[in-house]
């Protein structure tokens, strides 16, 4: 009895080779288009998180500002330059009954501002236009577009606003508003 082996014919197997190298096509045209979907997502990911990051740091700035064990002079919270893109507040760090000034180890004041791009910090700081500040971001992935400090009474709107450095079309916008109790 002759037993039958099945096999695969040269036309089945050149037809199956060319159903997958179309197959092989298509996949290789759709692969980079998923990786900067997944880029653009990771991105805008990473940028909510340095945007919120910075905000809970501002909103904590600002909970703090005219906090004073004692009898502290002059202002807990300043909004200066266009837009109000600069953020001054002070605060008695160490409950000792007196703002400690910009010159001190232990300053009270603290500042924040929008430069060239970026969001940066700096205590000691009574100006807006002095040098030493850091940045809060990364310069080179994130670019913050718009920050804002709004005041009415003692509810303050904060605004902060930025977008990923590959994806400026993508830009995000984080807002918050708070009640200064200390004001």
């Amino acid at each position: 009895m002759s037993v039958k082996r099945g096999g695969f014919t040269l036309p089945e197997m050149l037809v199956a080779l060319a159903i997958s190298g179309v197959l092989m096509l298509g996949a290789a045209k759709f692969l980079p288009l998923l990786q900067i979907g997944n880029l653009r997502i990771l991105l805008t990911f990473q940028l909510h998180e340095e945007l919120q990051l910075m905000m809970s740091t501002l909103e904590k700035s600002v909970r703090r500002a005219g906090y004073c064990h004692g009898k502290c002079q002059g202002e807990g919270l300043q909004t200066i330059g266009e837009k109000n893109a600069c953020l001054l507040v002070r605060w008695d760090e160490n409950s000792n009954g007196r703002w400690e000034g910009p010159g001190n180890d232990n300053s009270d004041y603290y500042g924040f501002r929008l430069r060239d791009g970026n969001l940066e910090a700096q205590r000691g700081v009574q100006s807006c236009d002095s040098g030493g500040w850091e940045k809060m971001n990364d310069p080179d992935s994130i670019v913050i577009s718009d920050f804002r400090v709004l005041k009415q009474a003692r509810q303050i709107r904060l605004l902060l606003g930025g977008y990923a450095r590959r994806f400026p079309q993508l830009p995000l916008t984080v807002e918050r508003w708070i009640t200064a109790e200390n004001l």
